[in-house]
């Protein structure tokens, strides 16, 4: 079921802009109307990464007037295998600085506004304002449900995408929606949660941030333009794999129905942590241990970046560690000793053993 335009015709297209659009504005029951709310809406993308980088281009080349990007990050070299939007020669640079360049190559007329922030509680309704519409392309739980809340308290829908190894998700939020149609990301997923896999602990397949983020390009235009069949309502689930679609509805939120939230179904992760905050030993019994934590936690390992473990960068340790000896990788949530325990196998260790630092202080 189709929802009206989002936004109104602000401004009439002029003939260079609509000779630019003009096989959108040959498309049946789209039309130049619906390519002039395009030019006049205001659209704001959290996340200039892996989805960020097909949503902004798409939508920058759409000729959607004014995009905003919020990103605090830097690029780096594992962006480039899916952040199509940077290239080599911006490594080190803003991303939001990064990818506004691009925009504006692609198409000089777009407004692009650089917001080089970290999206947080106190920023996040300002941020949001004077916008239509909000692309949650971020990577995090906790951005995720300050995006839905703030988007939520002022009435503005939201795009909203994940891609995590080769499944992605994509629905719309939208506490305003009319016809009894109001959804929230808070209403589908429930309480936020501890944060769980990301693409740095578990991969990610870089096509496949393509055919999601593109996908949500394609929701934007529809949910501007009062076009289509939004999303709002359906959960959209892709298997690269399989290269195939499921659909899931989504009903009326579960507080009101008595029932469990869903839980995003990519992102599900094991409680752990450092038990009783006591640093872990090595057991002696255990040979070589690695600690794949974001610092060095535990007394008497071999601490690496899990990124230079990918990359092939080994310690001289775990290089001169016997390829059929065991091998113990250790972490805050055993998620980035899972990903570590999966490059050494690859490498060729035969007995590798991923765990979490509280399994190791419990002596697990």
């Amino acid at each position: 079921m189709s929802l009206p335009p989002l936004v109104p015709v602000r401004v009439p297209l002029d003939a260079t802009e609509r000779r630019r659009a003009a096989r959108h504005v040959l498309l049946d029951g789209f039309g130049p109307d619906a390519q002039a709310r395009v030019a006049g809406a205001r659209v704001l993308v959290v996340g200039a990464g892996g989805l960020g980088s097909p949503v902004l281009q798409y939508l920058a080349a759409a000729g959607v007037g004014t995009l905003g990007i919020v990103d605090d990050d830097v690029v780096t070299p594992s962006n480039l295998q899916r952040q199509v939007l940077h290239g080599a020669d911006d490594l080190g640079e803003r991303k939001t600085a990064s990818a506004a360049a691009t925009l504006r190559s692609l198409r000089p007329q777009a407004d692009v506004v650089e917001h080089a922030v970290r999206l947080t509680a106190d920023n996040a309704d300002g941020l949001l304002a004077g916008y239509d519409l909000v692309v949650d392309a971020c990577d995090t739980f906790a951005t995720r449900y300050l995006v839905g809340d703030a988007a939520a308290r002022r009435g503005l829908p939201v795009v909203w995408g994940t891609v995590l190894g080769w499944d992605g998700q994509v629905s719309v939020w939208w506490s305003a929606a009319p016809g009894g149609r109001a959804l929230t990301y808070r209403d589908v997923f429930g309480p936020e949660p501890a944060e769980g896999e990301s693409c740095e602990t578990a991969g990610v397949l870089g096509p496949a941030c393509g055919v999601v983020g593109t996908t949500m390009a394609v929701e934007v235009l529809k949910l501007l333009t009062g076009t289509g069949d939004p999303a709002l309502g359906r959960l959209l689930m892709y298997d690269a794999r399989t290269s195939t679609w499921d659909t899931i509805p989504l009903a009326a939120p579960p507080a009101a129905r008595g029932a469990t939230p869903a839980r995003e179904t990519t992102l599900d992760a094991p409680e752990s942590g450092v038990a009783a905050g006591r640093a872990p030993r090595v057991p002696a019994a255990l040979g070589l241990v690695v600690d794949v934590g974001r610092e060095a936690v535990v007394d008497g390992a071999v601490w690496v970046r899990l990124e230079d473990l990918a990359a092939g960068n080994l310690p001289p340790a775990v290089l001169d560690h016997p390829l059929d000896a065991p091998v113990v990788v250790v972490c805050e949530q055993g998620l980035r000793s899972r990903g570590a325990a999966t490059v050494l196998r690859a490498d060729g260790w035969r007995d590798v053993h991923p765990t979490t630092y509280t399994a190791l202080a419990s002596g697990v």
